[in-house]
Order: C-alpha cells, then sequence, then structure tokens
C-alpha cells in the first residue's frame, strides 16, 4: 500500500500487485464486516411531538456512535449470550421540553467516552409544551445486518492503468485535446501527467489514427475510503483485513479437513 492522503476521516492510497478479487474483497469488508456501535431500539417514555416514535427512533439509529472495539463485545459473542450487558451495550437518555431543536448532542451517554460523533444532528424539533423522554440502547454491529453500522460513508476504487505511447506517435496533440481529464500533456513529445486522473474511457485511443497510444489494466488500485467518524480510517483499514485473514485461515481449514 502507498499512502497518498490521511487523516482520521479520509485515507486515499495506492493498493499494489494485487488481484481485483482482493481489491473488491477488501472494499466490501470495510463496508460490511467491520463492527461499529449504533443504536439499535428506542424506549418511548414520553413524545409529544410532531413525528412518529419510529421515524424519531430511525433518525436516533443513523446517529454515528464513537466506538471501542477492544471494551464491547458482539452481542453473539458476549458472556450474557446477546441479552444485554455492559459488556455488549450502551444505553443513551434523553429527556427535553420545547421550545428547542433537540440534536444528537442532547443524548447523555452511561460512559462519555462514547458519544454520539457529532453533536449537532438534528433529530426533531419541539414546540411549546412539547416533550421527548426516551431511552436509546445500542450496541455492536456490522453493514451486512444494517447499513447504520457501516463504519465508512464512502468506499470505492478504481484500476490505475498503465498509459503506453508507442515510438510512432507523431505528437500531433489530438489525444490530448480529447482526454477530458487532462491526463496527457504535449511537451515536445506526448507526456502522462498524472496517471490517477486516468478514468480508462479510451477517448485518446479512439481518436489516435495511428494507434500510438494504448492502455492497459494493471493490478494497481487507487482506493478512496471516507469514514463516519465511529472509527479512525486506518482502524477500519486494519479491521478489515484482520477478519478477510480470519476467513482466509477458515477456509484453509475447512479445505483440509474435506481433503
Amino acid at each position: 500500500m502507498e499512502i497518498l492522503e490521511e487523516n482520521d476521516l479520509k485515507v486515499r492510497f495506492i493498493l499494489r500487485d494485487a488481484p481485483i478479487a482482493f481489491a473488491n474483497s477488501f472494499r466490501r469488508a470495510m463496508k460490511s464486516l467491520v463492527p461499529t456501535m449504533a443504536v439499535d431500539y428506542v424506549v418511548f417514555y414520553m413524545n409529544t411531538s410532531y413525528l412518529y416514535d419510529e421515524i424519531i427512533a430511525h433518525r436516533i439509529g443513523l446517529i454515528p456512535i464513537k466506538t471501542d472495539l477492544e471494551r464491547f463485545n458482539m452481542p453473539e459473542r458476549c458472556v450474557c449470550n446477546g441479552e444485554g450487558c455492559p459488556n455488549c451495550q450502551i444505553s443513551f437518555r434523553l429527556n427535553v421540553e420545547g421550545p428547542k431543536v433537540v440534536y444528537s448532542g442532547d443524548l447523555i451517554s452511561e460512559d462519555p467516552e462514547v458519544k454520539p460523533v457529532y453533536d449537532s444532528i438534528p433529530i426533531v424539533e419541539l414546540y411549546e409544551g412539547q416533550q421527548l423522554m426516551i431511552e436509546a440502547v445500542a450496541r455492536l454491529g456490522t453493514g451486512r445486518e444494517h447499513a447504520k453500522y457501516q463504519p465508512v460513508s464512502a468506499c470505492y476504487y478504481k484500476i490505475v492503468p498503465n498509459i503506453v505511447v508507442n515510438e510512432n506517435c507523431k505528437n500531433c496533440g489530438e489525444c490530448v485535446k480529447a482526454c477530458p481529464r487532462g491526463v496527457l500533456k504535449l511537451d515536445g513529445k506526448l507526456k502522462v501527467s498524472n496517471v490517477l486522473d486516468c478514468s480508462m474511457c479510451m477517448e485518446c485511443v479512439k481518436v489516435c489514427e495511428e494507434n500510438a497510444i494504448r492502455i492497459e489494466e494493471t493490478e494497481n488500485y487507487l482506493f478512496v475510503v471516507e469514514g463516519t467518524g465511529a472509527l479512525p480510517v486506518r482502524t477500519v483499514m486494519k479491521k478489515a483485513l484482520e477478519i478477510l485473514k480470519e476467513k482466509a485461515e477458515e477456509m484453509n481449514k475447512i479445505l483440509k479437513e474435506i481433503i
């Protein structure tokens, strides 16, 4: 891997010399196999707002929550067998009266370290005399179960091609004009300015009468991963690779037993 850009919410990197099946498995693992914390159910004690209980519960469920994978267990792997305990779930309380816009920051957590990533996500607007009193229970889950557990908001890749300019190129510049992303430039002779911008649209190949340029697929991929803030993106990447390794080892074990 070659990291091009990195912060807690976004990573751009190049994955080199990898089969496309692995690249896609890596992408899918980051989206659907890495667990994060999200509200699973909400108990309503009072709701006199204009929104139904189900709408408010849905909104609260989509709020990203800071996750500590070392502290909490997946419900099915917990000592409580999924019944619910401090090792696998955490509660949030909310008791507010209008007039007021209720935000994610108004949720009071049992643990100050486990709280909504952003305090400014609106939940509902309460008017004079309206009240909302709830208890929300959050647990770990994966994107395979529900989108609210996805640790990434965007995760995609594209092939980094190999652009070859043959010796019979006349440097006419037609391919430079045809390229919609400015990948090619004519500086005395035809050159590739930034291959990472290439979308493999083949417009340059189509306009070249001499067939002097070709675009080859490679096993290098440009990844862009944007996180929700529940986990640092580097943690998501590392955990996804660990999960893929575990699955591969499990498959090898099954194959050995069959053989």
